[in-house]
């Protein structure tokens, strides 16, 4: 079983430059990144043919370089399902090799900056996140660790698709148009058929919900949520961090009686008011 109660998710940062990048992002992302500029970031998604999710990610520019923020142990996987497309586009994709310093702020919206060609990610919680070059030191007044950061994301309702949860959701079911990575306006990318018709022929039936447990234990990725009295399995585990966590729950409703695995949850709430898609 894996630990998450003390294993906060890494982060990389994958970048795709050259005069087609726009192009082939366009075509394969959630998000609608002609709309993006260098003053902001946003979230996205890359999903399969059936509108699952790959990768999710925050995404910025700079001229025609992009730059996605996701876990690290899905840089290589979104790479490679990137790679089958950009052989047929004037572009390249790199890990970046710059390292995260992270830290709280006191911003109120999502920002983002080149600082000598150095990115730095401000979030609408005041959080802020610098990438330097091993022989910088990091210019932070109140530094946070990966465990407060990681905390912090799921206050946020942010989840991110793992290794373990890969082409497991479409966008939804995290909530990820609440947060604005999905576009609906934009034109066609793989999988927005899917997405786009849970969001105006369906109603999604899976929600995210923030749990939390009054004893702190070891939990994996995936781990079935179930309901207390039925032992039915209801949804399943997108991150925890020792006592509290995020879940996908198929036909939550407030106050239902919930548990992972053996372990009782004394709390759950919907992360995001329930809408029609």
């Amino acid at each position: 079983m894996v630990s998450l109660t003390t294993a906060a998710v890494e982060f990389s940062l994958l970048e795709i430059s050259g005069q087609d990048s726009e192009r082939l992002l366009q075509g394969q992302l959630t998000c609608d990144v002609t709309q993006l500029d260098d003053t902001a970031w946003a979230f996205g998604a890359c999903c399969n043919a059936k509108g699952r999710m790959v990768a999710n990610f925050m995404i910025a520019r700079h001229d025609q370089t992009f730059v996605l923020r996701l876990p690290q142990a899905m840089l290589e996987p979104l790479k490679q399902h990137l790679g089958k497309y950009a052989v047929f586009y004037k572009v390249s994709l790199e890990a970046s090799p710059l390292i995260r310093a992270i830290g709280q702020g006191n911003s109120s919206v999502n920002a983002f900056q080149w600082n000598e060609g150095l990115p730095i990610f401000s979030f609408e919680d005041g959080r802020q996140e610098q990438w330097n070059t091993s022989d910088r030191q990091p210019e932070l007044d109140n530094p946070l660790t990966d465990l407060a950061w990681a905390k912090a994301d799921i206050q946020a309702g942010i989840g991110w698709v793992m290794p373990e949860s890969k082409e497991a959701w479409i966008p939804q079911h995290i909530g990820w148009h609440q947060l604005g990575g999905i576009s609906f306006k934009k034109g066609c990318y793989t999988g927005q058929e899917v997405v786009a018709r849970l969001q105006y022929l369906g109603k999604s039936k899976r929600q995210l919900v923030r749990i939390h447990s009054s004893d702190e234990v070891d939990l994996a990725l995936m781990s079935s949520v179930t309901h207390t009295e039925s032992d039915k399995s209801v949804g399943e585990l997108v991150s925890w961090i020792g006592t509290e966590g995020l879940a996908i729950v198929q036909g939550y409703t407030a106050g239902s009686a919930l548990k992972l695995g053996e372990t009782p949850l004394d709390h759950a709430e919907a992360v995001f008011e329930e809408t029609e898609e």
